[in-house]
C-alpha cells in the first residue's frame, strides 16, 4: 500500500483538489519539502533537505570509521544496527542501500533487521518509506515487493522521555516498532539533524516543544561545563539532536558512531565550550569537516566563507561530525580530535565536488590539541585575563548593559517622528481592545485566566500587532497601554542610521539597565557600544549619546559602556531638584580609576580613563593578538607600561569619539555629484530623496580576471545621481563586517516590513530635520570620518607594558 501514495487513506492528504505527483531525482524522491508539509511546521522542526554528496560521504566515512576503529568491522556486518533518527525522506537509509557498503548477501537481513529510521513529518514520512523500499526492491529483485518495517512514525527526542506520550497519544500503530527500536543495540546513527531555534516572533505561535529528560541531559553536561552566560543556544534542536545521539551510542556497550551533518557554531563559538568540553570526555575520536558557509557575516569574511552547501536552507556555518566511541572508557587525556577545513573562496558546486571525491583516509586531517578553556580552532591567548575587565568584579564600568531590544522594531523605530507615533498608537489601540475582549471573555466564556489563556485568545495578525511574551502576561492582569511624549526617544539604531524610537518596557521586548543610563528624554550621557562575545562577526566598536540599539553593529548583540548612570533621589534629593530629579554620577568605577592613578600618575580622571578605554579598543595590535579572546571573552584593556603611551590612547580615545558621536557635523569628503537626465536639486530637492532600491556600486571589468566587480570608488545614489571620487582607503575603517559607505547603503533605502506593511522612509529624517541633502551629505561626512578614524588608529604607538608591570586581575 506504501508504494501507492494515492492509495493512502489520510484524512487531509493529499488535499482537496491536490494531485499525487512523485518527482523523480536519480533513484529517489526529490528532496525538497512539498507544497503540503506547512511553512511553520518546517521552520518549527528544522527541516533542512541534504545534498546527496554529503549523505554519501557521512555513509562512507562512518564504514572506514568502523573498519579503522572496530577491528575491521563494516557497515555490513551482522549486528551492525543503523539508525537514521531524522530521517526526512529517507534519503540516508536509500543511498546506503545503494551504495554497495552492504555486500549482496547481507542486504536482506540489513533491510529487515538492521536499519531503521525515524521521521515525525507525515508526508516526508511517506515519501521516506517509499525512497527506501523503492531501492531496495529494485537491488533485490524479487517477485513480492518487500515493505519496509524499520521507520518509525514518531518524535525521536521523545523516545528519550519517561512515559514517551507522543507516541501512545498520536501514533498508536507504531507503538511496537518504537518500542523495538528502544531495546535494540544501535551502532550507528547517522542523519541531519533539525536546525530550529524556535520561533522568531510572538506572532508566529509556533514554539519547539519541551523534552524534560533530554534537556535535564545537556544542562548536566554541556550547560554545567560552559562558561556562557547566556546557555539558551544549547537547547537548540540540533544540539539536542548531538546530546541525544550520544546518550544513545554510550548506551551500547561496543560503542558506536554518530555522523551528523549540522549547524557547525559549535565547534568555535563561545557558548559551545562545554559541547566541546563534554565530546572530547565522552568519545575516543572526534572527526570535524567544516564545510564554512556563514552568510551571517558581509564582506570579505562572506566571501570567504564561500557558498552555502544547502543552499537557502540554512545561512550557518556547516559541518560534518564523526564521533567514535569505543569499548571501554575514553582515555583520561580526552578524545583523538581531527579537523579539516575545507577552504576559503569555495563555491557551493566546488564543496560539493570536494565532498564528493572525499573519503576519511584521503583528507588531510590536523591532529587538534585542545586548551583549557575547550578550545579547538581559534584558540585564546593566555595572556588575555592578565588585562583589566571593563566590567563585573575589578573592571572599570560600574553598569553594562545590552542594547535596546524590541522585538518588534518595524512597530516602534522610523525615520519619522510623526509615524513612529502612529504605528505605536494603532498598535497600542489593538492591545488595549484585545485586553478589553479578553477580559470578557474571562468572565462569561470560561477563557483561561492565565498568560497562556490571554496568548491562546490573542489576535495575531501581523497587521494590527506585533506580540511579545511579556504582552501576555500583562495583557491576563488587564493591564493596558499607553503612549506618553517622554517615550519618543532618539537611538543609534545601526551605524550613522539614527532613529526615533518608543522607548518603555511596555512596547519593548527589554530594555535592560538602559533606563539607569538615559532615564528620561533630557538626560544627557554617551557610551561605547561593544560587540559582545561570541559573535560570529569580527570585533567591533562605536560610541553614541543616545540609547543604542541591541544590534548596533550588525546581527550581533552589543553591549553598551556609559560614561554616566542615574540614580533615582531619595526624598531628601527631590527637593532640590537635579535633572528631573535623577542623580548622575559617574559610571566608572573608583577602585579601577585609582589604579590607573597609583600606576601612572594622580592626576588622571574618569573621562581620562573613558577615553583610554575607547581608544585601546581601536589598538589594530591589540585586536589582532587577542582577536579569538574578544569573541569568546569579555572585553579587557591592557594598563599601559608608561604615562606616554596612556596619553596617546586617552587623546587618540577622545578625538574618536568626537568623531564617532558627531558624524552629523562632520565636514563632507569633496565627492564629484554627476546629475543625470537634466536634474538640479538647486531648483527640484527631490532628485535628492532615496527611494525603495538600495544604493549600489556600478560593476567594472577587471583587467586580470576579466570579470565584473564593483567599483568601490563610484556610488549610484538613485536614477538620477552618481558619485564618484571615494577613496578606496575609505573602505579599510570597517565596523564590524562594513566599511561606514557600506552602512549607509544596506541602510538608506525605503523599507517596507513584510509581516506588518510598515513603511520606513529614511527621507522622513531629512524632512523632519529640515535637510534635503541630510542623506547625500552623510555618504561624505562618513567618508571623512573613515579616512580619519585611520589616520588616528594607524598612529597609536603600542598599547602593551612590559611584562613585569602586567598584573593578573580576578
Amino acid at each position: 500500500m506504501r508504494g501507492n501514495l494515492c492509495a493512502l487513506n489520510t484524512r487531509s492528504f493529499p488535499p482537496q483538489g491536490g494531485t499525487c505527483r512523485v518527482e523523480e531525482h536519480s533513484t529517489h524522491v526529490t528532496r525538497k519539502p512539498h507544497r503540503w508539509i506547512q511553512a511553520k511546521t518546517v521552520q518549527a522542526l528544522g527541516i533542512v533537505y541534504t545534498p546527496v554528496e554529503i549523505v554519501d560521504f557521512i555513509n562512507r566515512s562512518v564504514n572506514d570509521l568502523l573498519v579503522k576503529h572496530f577491528d575491521g568491522t563494516t557497515i555490513s556486518d551482522e549486528g551492525v544496527h543503523v539508525l537514521d533518527p531524522f530521517t526526512g525522506t529517507g534519503t540516508f537509509i536509500s543511498r546506503l542501500l545503494d551504495s554497495g557498503l552492504i555486500q549482496p548477501e547481507d542486504l536482506d537481513r540489513k533491510y529487515r533487521e538492521e536499519l531503521h529510521a525515524n521521521e515525525i513529518v507525515l508526508f516526508a514520512y511517506y515519501i521516506a518509506a517509499i525512497n527506501i523500499e523503492t531501492t531496495y526492491n529494485a537491488l533485490a529483485q524479487g517477485n513480492a515487493y518487500m515493505p519496509f518495517d524499520g521507520i518509525v512514525l514518531t518524535d525521536t527526542f521523545q523516545l528519550s522521555e519517561a512515559g514517551d506520550p507522543m507516541d501512545e497519544l498520536f501514533f498508536p500503530r507504531n507503538n511496537a516498532r518504537a518500542d523495538k527500536q528502544k531495546t535494540l543495540d544501535i551502532r550507528v546513527i547517522v542523519g541531519n539533524p533539525p536546525y530550529s531555534v524556535g520561533q522568531t516572533s510572538q506572532n508566529d505561535d509556533n514554539q519547539n516543544l519541551d523534552y524534560p529528560t533530554l534537556d535535564a541531559s545537556i544542562a548536566s553536561t554541556y550547560a554545567e561545563r560552559s562558561s556562557a552566560t547566556l546557555k539558551s543556544k544549547l537547547y537548540d534542536s540540533y544540539i539536542r539532536a548531538i546530546r541525544w545521539a550520544s546518550n544513545r551510542i554510550q548506551a551500547s556497550p561496543d560503542g558506536g558512531i554518530v555522523g551528523f551533518v549540522s549547524n557547525g557554531g559549535w565547534i568555535d563559538s563561545n557558548s559551545g565550550d562545554g559541547i566541546r568540553l563534554t565530546l572530547a570526555d565522552e568519545f575516543h575520536h572526534i572527526y570535524i569537516y567544516n564545510l564554512r558557509g556563514n552568510q551571517r557575516t558581509s564582506g570579505e569574511q562572506s566571501r570567504r566563507e564561500g557558498g552555502k552547501v544547502f543552499g537557502s536552507g540554512s545561512r550557518n556555518t556547516v559541518a560534518i561530525t564523526l564521533l567514535i566511541r569505543q569499548p571501554g572508557s575514553p582515555p583520561t587525556g580526552g578524545a583523538q580530535i581531527h579537523y579539516h577545513d575545507i577552504g576559503d573562496y569555495l563555491n557551493r558546486q566546488a564543496k560539493l565536488e570536494l565532498v564528493k571525491r572525499a573519503t576519511v583516509a584521503n583528507l588531510l586531517w590536523d591532529s587538534v590539541q585542545p586548551n583549557s578553556s575547550g578550545d579547538w580552532i581559534n584558540q585564546r591567548d593566555a595572556t588575555y585575563d592578565m588585562h583589566i575587565p571593563l566590567a563585573g568584579v575589578g573592571g572599570i564600568f560600574h553598569t553594562k548593559t545590552l542594547g535596546l531590544v524590541t522585538a518588534r522594531d518595524a512597530w516602534v523605530y522610523n525615520s519619522s517622528q510623526s509615524k513612529l507615533s502612529a504605528n505605536v498608537e494603532r498598535m497600542i489601540s489593538h492591545y488595549n481592545s484585545q485586553v478589553g475582549d479578553y477580559l470578557r471573555a474571562v468572565a462569561t466564556e470560561g477563557v483561561a485566566d492565565t498568560k497562556e489563556g490571554a496568548a491562546a485568545f490573542a489576535d495575531r495578525d501581523d497587521t494590527k500587532h506585533s506580540w511579545d511574551r511579556g504582552d501576555f502576561a500583562r495583557m491576563a492582569k488587564g493591564q493596558r497601554y499607553e503612549l506618553t511624549d517622554d517615550m519618543l526617544r532618539t537611538s543609534l539604531y545601526r551605524p550613522f542610521l539614527k532613529q526615533r524610537v518608543a522607548f518603555d518596557r511596555t512596547v519593548n521586548n527589554d530594555t535592560y539597565q538602559l533606563p539607569k543610563l538615559y532615564p528620561t528624554p533630557e538626560a544627557t550621557n554617551r557610551g561605547i557600544s561593544i560587540v559582545t562575545q561570541g559573535s560570529k562577526s569580527p570585533f567591533g566598536v562605536t560610541a553614541t549619546d543616545t540609547i543604542p540599539c541591541l544590534h548596533l553593529i550588525g546581527s550581533d548583540a552589543t553591549s553598551f559602556l556609559a560614561r554616566w548612570r542615574y540614580e533615582e533621589p531619595d526624598d531628601a534629593d527631590s527637593l532640590f531638584g537635579g535633572e528631573s530629579g535623577w542623580r548622575k554620577v559617574s559610571n566608572l568605577n573608583p577602585d579601577a580609576v585609582r589604579r590607573f592613578q597609583v600606576t601612572l600618575g594622580p592626576d588622571i580622571d574618569d573621562d581620562d580613563v573613558f577615553h583610554f578605554v575607547y581608544g585601546a579598543l581601536h589598538s589594530p595590535e591589540f585586536r589582532e593578538r587577542y582577536e579569538s579572546n574578544l569573541k569568546k571573552e569579555a572585553p579587557r584593556v591592557p594598563l599601559p607600561g608608561n604615562r606616554a603611551s596612556f596619553d596617546a590612547y586617552r587623546d587618540a580615545g577622545a578625538a574618536l569619539m568626537g568623531l564617532h558621536i558627531g558624524y552629523e557635523t562632520v565636514e563632507p569628503y569633496p565627492l564629484e555629484e554627476q546629475w543625470q537626465h537634466g536634474a538640479d536639486p538647486t531648483t527640484d530637492p527631490s532628485v535628492l530623496r532615496v527611494g525603495d532600491k538600495k544604493m549600489r556600486y556600478p560593476k567594472v571589468t577587471d583587467p586580470k580576471t576579466g570579470k565584473k566587480v564593483p567599483d568601490r570608488t563610484q556610488l549610484i545614489y538613485n536614477p538620477h545621481l552618481t558619485l564618484t571620487g571615494i577613496p578606496e582607503r575609505a573602505h579599510d575603517y570597517k565596523l564590524g563586517t562594513r566599511s561606514g559607505v557600506d552602512w549607509i547603503i544596506d541602510r538608506y533605502y525605503i523599507k517596507t516590513d513584510k509581516a506588518s506593511g510598515i513603511v520606513n522612509d529614511p527621507n522622513d529624517w531629512a524632512d523632519e530635520h529640515d535637510d534635503p541633502r541630510y542623506i547625500l551629505d552623510l555618504i561624505g561626512r562618513v567618508i571623512t570620518l573613515s579616512l580619519q578614524t585611520l589616520d588616528v588608529i594607524e598612529s597609536l604607538p603600542s598599547l602593551f607594558p612590559a611584562s613585569s608591570q602586567l598584573g593578573r586581575t580576578s
